[in-house]
């Protein structure tokens, strides 16, 4: 009998033909999740700084037929200025949807942009991308001119520059406040509330301020002040722009004698406290119209002699040259006692800085029926009917400019006068 070999047969399993470092395959019956993200890109457009967006809103699907799993939605760049909310939810059957959200905080004035990173167990699309993008838009503070020079300016001149405060940017700005920066009082800013409101200022692009600064120099001393605008502009907070100027040293010692004859009776009966009791009574002076009432009783004597001064020069006209003594003589028609009239002699003149005030004096020689003497807002002395006065200018101030008031009252019918009115300096007449 023979025998056979034997012959077996072995079948190669799928695992074998596949290998086994191969991806199993999706389930037994041939499924698998597909996942589907809508929209693939989200421009927020551009947005003022420290605003929020709108939640875009991005939906996941499931297309496929077998649940599909969800991991957690990232920013490929975690800096990125954009937010993202959770999935509502993280497994979705075949068919199934969900939801997230982005929103965009725009920090910097920059274009901003990134992709928000949705993973999951698609084995086909494990990680899909959504292109995030946007840009951050902000208030832009323009203050012009940055400099500008008054240059020299004569005395009792003044000049002005107008201060362009301006919105360049592409979103609202906020002007919190504007200042003014100066050693002295030379420059003044004006903030023309009165046109621009009250401060904040919000400006929409392309808005715009217009403030003043005013110069009226007093000296040739050299001036510098600087306006600081406050904005919430993110690159400068604070902006600035400066201005220069100087006055022209005088020639002589004066600008001369600015002299007014109110001409104009004053009933000097309506304040009892006040009365006036005989020819050159200083309570008399109250009743002088510049509202000043000749700093008697003053309370604020810097800023009422500013009052009278300006009163003066604003009527007087242009100034006579100092030449020597001056006298002033005119009739009258003033009810007695009960009724005054005002004239008014007014010098602005400078001392040397390294002059001594105690050589300066003025003097009067016989008046009618008054004069009140005040420097520098301070009652110097006076003299009364037929009488004659000279003092001494103490309270000047070298290096400075000075002014000098003399006001010559009439309460009687007859005259008013005022006679050899003079400067001297240690004891010479000024301009003699």
């Amino acid at each position: 009998m023979r025998i056979l070999p034997l012959l077996v047969l072995v079948a190669c399993s799928d695992y074998e033909v596949n290998g086994k470092d191969d991806p199993p395959a999706p389930g037994d019956d041939g499924s698998a999740p597909a996942i589907r993200v809508e929209p693939r890109s989200v421009d927020f457009g551009a947005l003022p700084l420290g605003s929020t967006s709108d939640p875009a809103v991005i939906t996941v699907t499931n297309d496929g037929d077998a649940p599909l799993g969800l991991d957690a939605v990232t920013l490929a760049d975690p800096t990125a200025p954009f937010a993202i909310s959770a999935l509502g939810s993280a497994l979705l059957p075949p068919g199934d949807s969900t939801t997230f959200t982005v929103t965009f905080l725009p920090d910097l004035p920059d274009p901003a942009a990134t992709d928000a990173l949705v993973a999951s167990d698609d084995p086909s699309a494990p990680v899909v991308e959504v292109a995030l993008s946007g840009g951050g838009v902000a208030g832009d503070i323009t203050v012009e001119p940055a400099s500008h020079d008054f240059g020299t300016l004569d005395y009792a001149a003044t000049d002005a520059v107008d201060v362009t405060i301006r919105n360049d940017g592409s979103a609202p700005l906020l002007v919190s406040d504007v200042t003014y920066t100066t050693a002295g009082l030379e420059l003044a800013l004006d903030p023309r509330t009165a046109e621009n409101g009250p401060l904040p200022w919000p400006l929409a692009p392309g808005e715009r301020r217009v403030v003043t600064v005013a110069y009226s120099p007093t000296d040739d001393v050299a001036d510098e002040g600087y306006v600081t605008v406050f904005s919430d502009d993110p690159d400068e907070g604070e902006a600035y722009a400066n201005q220069l100027g100087n006055g022209r040293a005088w020639e002589g010692f004066s600008t001369g004698w600015y002299i007014v004859d109110d001409g104009t009776n004053y009933e000097t009966t309506s304040n009892p406290a006040h009365t006036v009791e005989y020819h050159g009574d200083l309570d008399g002076y109250w009743y002088e119209p510049s509202g000043a009432h000749g700093l008697i009783e003053s309370t604020d004597a810097a800023g009422d002699f500013g009052i009278l001064h300006d009163y003066v020069v604003a009527r007087a006209g242009a100034p006579t040259p100092v030449t020597g003594p001056l006298s002033f003589r005119t009739s009258s028609s003033v009810p007695s006692l009960t009724y005054a009239s005002y004239s008014y002699v007014l010098c602005d003149f400078w001392i040397d800085a390294s002059d001594d005030p105690n050589l300066f004096e003025v003097s009067t020689g016989a008046v009618d029926d008054g004069v009140l003497v005040l420097l520098n807002g301070e009652i110097v002395g006076n003299a009364i009917l037929g009488g004659t006065g000279r003092w001494t200018l103490t309270g000047a101030r070298p290096g400075e400019v000075n002014s000098l008031i003399v006001i010559l009252m009439d309460n009687s019918q007859v005259d008013k006068y005022l006679t050899d009115l003079a400067f001297y300096r240690d004891g010479v007449i000024v301009g003699g």
